[in-house]
């Protein structure tokens, strides 16, 4: 019987975790996104991947010394394409999504920062 409550925890716990990465939220249930809300967690997505090429470009010229301007400037232009998505997706969020807009338009500046 303790067995089967630890299985049950685990999972619930599994989920829990899930659920806060995929969604931020902590709900052992997901609720369906709103279409601004999922446009903003695919912006996210986008911003992350090209940090990781930005990353991956920086690590690949101080190991190799390889030339990876071009990796470096398509992070770049990505990051510029992500800016102008997001900020025409401003003009259509509610009050509720502009908090979390906000704070993805920082990161973007963070990092555009870090590419001067």
């Amino acid at each position: 019987m303790k067995g089967l409550i630890l299985v049950v925890l685990l999972v619930a716990a599994a989920l829990l975790a899930y659920n806060y990465v995929h969604t931020g939220k902590v709900t052992l249930v997901p609720s369906s996104l709103s279409k601004a809300e999922q446009e903003l967690q695919r912006l996210e997505e986008r911003l992350d991947g090209a940090r990781r090429q930005f990353d991956a470009a920086g690590r690949a010229a101080g190991v190799a010394g390889v030339d990876t301007t071009a990796d470096a400037e398509a992070a770049r232009r990505e990051v510029e394409r992500v800016e102008a998505d997001l900020k025409d997706l401003q003009k259509r969020l509610e009050a509720a999504d502009k908090l979390r807009a906000d704070q993805l338009m920082d990161k973007i500046q963070e990092f555009k920062k870090e590419l001067r």
